[in-house]
C-alpha cells in the first residue's frame, strides 16, 4: 500500500464540520447533471468507509441516497469495494459498464436494494487526499440518463476532487492520542477520588 489512509473527523457539532460538510454538499449538487446522474462523497471513519455528501438529479434519488448513506459501511480493506479500492491505492477507477445482479432477496433499504434502485451503469470513482494522505473517495455516476464514463471525463472529475480537497482541514496525527491520553487521566483521577473519599 503506497498511499497512507488518515480519518479525517467531521464532526457535525463542530461550526467547522458543520460548514466543511455543506460546502462539500455543495460541491456535489454542481455536478450534476452535468458531470453525473448522482455523486456520493465518503470519507475514511477509523477503520470504515463512510458517505457523508451526495446528489442526485432527482428528488427521488435523493431520498435514496440519504437513505444509502445511512447504512453504508464498508471497511477500508474490503477487496470487493471499488471506493475501498481506491482508498488503499489512491488511484482512479473507471467502470465504464457496471451490471447489477437481482436484488430481489435483499432486505427493503439494504445497502444491496439501495444500489440497485440507484441503478448505477457506469462510474467514476477519484481519491480525495489532504497532502499526500487518501483521506476519502469521490464517486460520480451515471445511471437513469444511460451515459458511459471514458477517460477524457477524469479531468472534470479530477476537479470535483480537488474542490472537496479544499474545503477538508489538515489532518492533526497527535490530537487523537492525546485526547485518549487525557480521557484516561480523567478517568484515573475520578477512579482515586472515589476510593478515598469518606463513606457516610
Amino acid at each position: 500500500m503506497d498511499e497512507r489512509i488518515r480519518s479525517i473527523p467531521l464532526p457535525i457539532a463542530t461550526a467547522d464540520g458543520r460548514a466543511a460538510r455543506k460546502t462539500i454538499q455543495q460541491i456535489a449538487r454542481r455536478a450534476v447533471p452535468g458531470l453525473a446522474d448522482f455523486v456520493v462523497v465518503f470519507v475514511v471513519a477509523g477503520r470504515t468507509i463512510v458517505g457523508i455528501a451526495s446528489a442526485h438529479a432527482t428528488a427521488a434519488g435523493n431520498k435514496l441516497l440519504r437513505d444509502l448513506r445511512r447504512v453504508y459501511r464498508v471497511r477500508t480493506d474490503d477487496l470487493h469495494s471499488t471506493v475501498a479500492q481506491v482508498i488503499r491505492t489512491g488511484n482512479p477507477a473507471l467502470r465504464r459498464s457496471i451490471l447489477h445482479e437481482s436484488a430481489s432477496r435483499a432486505p427493503r433499504g439494504s445497502v444491496a436494494d439501495l444500489h440497485h434502485r440507484l441503478a448505477c451503469r457506469s462510474a467514476l470513482v477519484l481519491p480525495i487526499r489532504v497532502g499526500a494522505t487518501v483521506t476519502g473517495a469521490v464517486t460520480l455516476c451515471y445511471a437513469g440518463s444511460g451515459r458511459i464514463y471514458a477517460p477524457s471525463d477524469l479531468a472534470g472529475a479530477r476537479r470535483v476532487a480537488r474542490a472537496i480537497e479544499g474545503t477538508v482541514p489538515p489532518p492533526l496525527p497527535h490530537a487523537a492520542p492525546r485526547l485518549r491520553a487525557a480521557t484516561g487521566d480523567a478517568r484515573r483521577q475520578a477512579s482515586v477520588r472515589r476510593r478515598v473519599a469518606p463513606r457516610n
